[in-house]
């Protein structure tokens, strides 16, 4: 794992403009770290993650994950981020059809899918909140609160990817140049965002038109 700041020297270094073991001047590294709020937001808006259902809440509310939450009515006062969702596996029709065993002892829980996005619209406030769900360390992580010291959302599966990616980012704004393992790197790891074959699969019916 990195820290957002980590991250951002890391990559500066993979386009050229920043040696070894020093430091980011301070305006590189605020641009650089817009650029990085901003990568992660582009992923969610191109669909990186999956779809977003828009959902209107009328009472105090648990998210799914995946969701853009509008808060529009006052009598929703709390709106609260899952440690835990109903397990897909258990309303798919494969196991309705007893493809899979219900074995004792296991939990029809299941943590949220790995890079869920929940997206909150404040009407009253104006603001906007949103977080994504790191499967591989079972947290939900705001970006709209990100700081330079935190933890790089997303680094933990894979630092040098994750610098890659904002490598790829900041080389035209920094006159820099990617490399051809730079952006086979940066390849990988978003390749593996969308894809994310580290997850089970899920199984659901077809739907034809």
């Amino acid at each position: 794992m990195a820290s957002c700041l980590a991250t951002i020297n890391g990559a500066l270094r993979k386009i050229g403009v920043l040696a070894a073991g020093r430091e980011a001047r301070t305006v590189d590294r605020d641009d650089a770290f817009e650029s990085l709020k901003g990568m992660y937001r582009a992923w969610i808006n191109t669909g990186t993650f999956g779809r977003l259902r828009d959902v209107i809440p009328l009472t105090d509310y648990t998210a799914y994950g995946n969701e853009r939450i509008f808060r529009n009515q006052s009598s929703t006062l709390a709106i609260t981020l899952p440690e835990t969702v109903q397990n897909p596996v258990y309303w798919t029709d494969r196991w309705i059809y007893g493809s899979y065993p219900l074995y004792a002892g296991v939990n029809d829980q299941t943590t949220p899918r790995d890079c869920s996005i929940v997206v909150i619209n404040d009407a009253f406030t104006g603001d906007t909140y949103d977080f994504i769900y790191d499967g591989h360390q079972k947290l939900w992580i705001g970006l709209y609160a990100l700081e330079l010291t935190d933890e790089a959302p997303l680094s933990f599966r894979d630092k040098d990817g994750l610098e890659a990616c904002l490598a790829a980012q900041l080389a035209d704004q920094f006159s820099g140049n990617v490399g051809p393992f730079t952006v086979r790197q940066a390849q990988v790891f978003q390749g593996a965002l969308t894809t994310r074959f580290s997850m089970p699969a899920v199984e659901v019916c077809g739907i034809y038109m």
